[in-house]
């Protein structure tokens, strides 16, 4: 069977059965499995396409085929569908792409790692000068493109037609804090893949790594560098909001770094929302509105739950992350009691407790992310104001200054770096 969105019921079924399991199986302890979910890229939408057959295949690749020709017909963003190799003069061809080694899986796509030679020299120049290296997220077989067409937000190809309108004024197209898509292509087998630049690796591995690696007993990151890793997790957010991109997904292992090469900076780029319609979450980093309907098993009924409000409240779990190397409810006592726990969180106002050496306005900020009411929650201009305003940080106040700069010259703030 294809993937669909509409399998979104069975896939919440099986993913709801899976955390009940989890609260009385004493082989998948609550940390280990919210560990897990925390690192999963891609929430199930449906089962993998295993065992289907030569004919159905054949079938699927034949209209996948025909649907990517008319996405690449559309004026106004058909370039964002590019093909490589040899399509025998029919489409101009955008260079040679490689398929190399697979690092990662979803219950939809793999990650590989990918050898692209463009077919305009001035583009592998910039590759090699920018030291990009490339991924492909390839969609598994059985996946139609038609049924992936109903995952893809709205703005995805919005913002990359103004993208391109940018590049053929030569226009700068401002600093990204999200991972660069760069094109969406069919393989010669039928399946629908993106290309997107690499980058080191998710923050979720890297806070596992500094919490083995430290001893200060204070969370994975020191002060400064925690507050900057928060404000840029938070530009990624704002920007994608910008373009009308909701991503219901956000966690730390669906932010992606890039260190510095002398290691004083770290880039992160707000990762996996070119397919987030359809997606409902991982565990507690879910909205309350959210975790109710997922309790009422009608969530997919209800897509308004899924609003830019929602992302605030996720995006207060991933600072917790941040702050503390923990994840949401790792220390509780109830942590292995699933529906006690989530009962707890809905209608008691149960959150996660904060170390005491979070500073107070920083504690301040999760709660305000963490209200019960959506209403109440901030935006991301709010939540950039708020950290610039209260972090000494020296990159915050930077870019303070520069966005203060950037509302007195009318510059868009999401073109600010």
């Amino acid at each position: 069977m294809a993937a669909s969105a509409s399998n979104v019921d069975s896939a919440y079924v099986t993913a709801l059965k899976a955390e009940e399991e989890q609260e009385t199986s004493s082989c998948s302890p609550f940390v280990t499995a919210q560990i897990e979910l925390s690192k999963r890229h891609w929430s199930e939408l449906a089962e993998p396409s295993d065992g289907i057959s030569v004919e159905e295949e054949a079938a699927i690749k034949l209209e996948n085929e025909e649907l990517f020709k008319t996405l690449k017909m559309y004026s106004e963003w058909g370039h964002f569908f590019r093909y490589f190799g040899d399509h025998s003069g029919i489409w101009e061809s955008a260079g040679s792409l490689e398929v190399g080694e697979k690092f990662a899986e979803g219950a939809q796509a793999e990650l590989f790692h990918a050898c692209v030679q463009w077919s305009d020299p001035k583009s592998n120049e910039e590759d090699e000068e920018e030291g990009y290296e490339w991924v492909v997220k390839v969609f598994k077989k059985g996946t139609l493109v038609r049924d992936l067409q109903q995952q893809w937000p709205k703005g995805l190809l919005q913002f990359r037609r103004k993208d391109w309108e940018s590049f053929e004024l030569g226009k700068p197209l401002g600093y990204r804090h999200h991972s660069q898509v760069q094109c969406a292509t069919l393989l010669e087998d039928g399946r629908f893949a993106f290309l997107m630049v690499k980058e080191d690796e998710d923050l979720r591995t890297l806070i596992d790594r500094k919490v083995k690696e430290s001893d200060r007993g204070c969370g994975p990151f020191s002060k400064e560098r925690g507050e900057e890793i928060m404000y840029r997790v938070a530009q990624g957010m704002n920007q994608l909001h910008s373009y009308g991109i909701v991503h219901r997904d956000l966690k730390a292992s669906n932010v992606l770094v890039e260190s510095s090469p002398s290691g004083k900076y770290i880039y992160c780029y707000v990762s996996d929302y070119e397919s987030s319609v359809g997606v409902i979450g991982t565990g507690f980093w879910r909205a309350l509105e959210i975790l109710q309907a997922c309790r009422e098993r009608n969530v997919n009924k209800r897509p308004e739950l899924f609003s830019k409000l929602a992302d605030a409240y996720s995006y207060g779990m991933t600072c917790y992350e941040i702050l503390t190397g923990r994840v949401p409810f790792q220390d509780h006592p109830l942590s292995e009691q699933h529906s006690v726990l989530t009962d707890l969180v809905i209608n008691h106002h149960l959150r996660p407790e904060v170390p005491e050496y979070v500073d107070g306005w920083a504690v301040e900020l999760l709660q305000w992310c963490w209200q019960f009411d959506p209403a109440a929650r901030p935006s991301f201009e709010e939540i950039l104001t708020f950290i610039e305003g209260n972090s000494q940080a020296k990159f915050c106040k930077v870019k303070a200054a520069e966005r203060m700069m950037a509302i007195e010259d009318e510059i868009p703030a999401s073109n600010v770096g």
